[in-house]
């Protein structure tokens, strides 16, 4: 006799010693309907996954198998044993590999049972309390308790233990369709098959909700060993994986050309959520984050957003967004050799004094003393260094036009080098 067999039978057994229980469980017949549309409800208030993953099929797949439940159930109360030959769990077996193919996460699935374990429990409790026998009842509910822990045990162990099998087998193709999907948004391509489509709603990506592209990219670390490279990835990937978003939020990240690309998709303000939630980690990469847009056929232009941002992030600052860009250091950083030849000669040459003073001068609105109180030295001392300047490179940094050109030419020095 096999182990599942063996338990079948023990179960039906404490059945026998109760009848009131069995009474109860077997009079669930006709109540399928009313016990899926519980669990359902459960389920969509308390499991965010589910929420993506509903559609037609899921739905049909849902309540049949609530049904298969359910009769195998009403088969254990009324001590109809399987036959030896035949696996009487097949059906969670099934049911566990259908949900590992359609990427339904094991733990909504193992979720689920124990809504359906508080279900049964709730109904049956509630026939068992307005029960007239109150010495029968109370046999019966202490029955009932320890039945729906064990059952729903064992067959959350036989799903676990099945939908790990399936997972592994569809491991590799997953990866392949889930990179797929990621490049098509992309190029803003929508998938292309139901496979692409029920991924894309499983990982929360919705066309008309707030969408933004992010590229991180580690930071140099003067080893460029490939391993390390590949191991500095992954660990971005989970980082991302497990950001904490809002319920309604969603994510596709993978890794493409040395890089971590992440889709996310929330119900409001997603880019900025989702650096908001970047910046509470010290990171080892770089990342740049496009605008929202709510147009798969617009992902093209946030890919190029995200990658302009990913330029400008630093150490210092690594997490950027498109929006918070200043727009003289964007000019600045993709200067051409033409802008570099402008640079006035005098000014590559300045001593570093007098560059630093130009500098705090720009940032202090063009005010001596602010300046002087900066720089820590007296209003004086500043007054003369740029007449020094004046003197030395022909144009006035006490004039807004001067102390631009002067702040651009040291700026564009620094980005590019005084050798260019």
């Amino acid at each position: 006799m096999t182990f599942a067999a063996a338990r079948i039978r023990e179960w039906s057994r404490r059945f026998r010693k109760a009848p009131l229980a069995r009474e109860v469980v077997t009079g669930l017949h006709n109540r399928s309907a009313e016990i899926w549309q519980r669990t359902f409800d459960l389920l969509q208030r308390e499991s965010p996954e589910y929420r993506n993953a509903v559609d037609e099929e899921f739905t049909t797949e849902s309540k049949s198998h609530c049904g298969e439940l359910l009769t195998a159930i009403i088969a254990i109360a009324a001590g109809r044993a399987a036959k030896p030959a035949l696996d009487p769990f097949a059906f969670v077996r099934h049911h566990a590999e259908w949900r590992a193919r359609h990427q339904v996460p094991l733990t909504a699935s193992l979720h689920a049972y124990r809504l359906a374990h508080k279900t049964y429990w709730g109904i049956t409790r509630e026939s068992l309390l307005g029960h007239s026998g109150r010495e029968d009842a109370l046999l019966s509910l202490t029955m009932l308790s320890d039945f729906w822990i064990e059952f729903f045990d064992y067959i959350g162990a036989v799903l676990a233990e099945a939908h790990s099998v399936e997972e592994a087998l569809n491991a590799a193709h997953h990866a392949r369709s889930y990179a797929g999907l990621i490049d098509d948004l992309l190029r803003g391509l929508e998938p292309r098959d139901a496979e692409a489509r029920r991924l894309r709603a499983l990982s929360g990506i919705r066309q008309g909700a707030p969408i933004a592209v992010a590229l991180a990219r580690p930071f140099p670390s003067g080893n460029e060993n490939h391993i390390d490279l590949e191991v500095t990835l992954r660990s971005l990937v989970r980082l991302i994986h497990q950001l904490p978003l809002s319920s309604s939020s969603g994510r596709l990240v993978g890794i493409r050309d040395g890089e971590v690309a992440t889709i996310v998709c929330s119900a409001a303000d997603t880019a900025r959520g989702f650096v908001k939630s970047l910046r509470r980690h010290r990171l080892a990469a770089a990342v740049g984050v496009s605008r929202d847009t709510a147009e798969i056929a617009r992902l093209p232009e946030s890919l190029k957003e995200a990658r302009l941002a990913l330029e400008l992030a630093a150490a210092s600052h690594p997490v950027m967004l498109f929006t918070d860009i200043d727009l003289i250091d964007l000019l600045i950083r993709r200067a051409d050799a033409t802008a570099l030849r402008l640079i006035p000669e005098s000014a590559r040459d300045l001593p570093h004094d007098l560059s630093r003073t130009v500098r705090a001068f720009a940032d202090c609105s063009l005010n001596v003393k602010q300046t002087a109180r900066r720089l820590g030295v007296h209003s004086n001392t500043i007054y003369f260094r740029l007449k020094r300047v004046h003197a030395l490179t022909g144009i006035d940094p006490r004039t807004f036009s001067g102390a631009q050109l002067l702040l651009t030419a040291l700026r564009l020095l620094e980005t590019h080098g005084s050798g260019t």
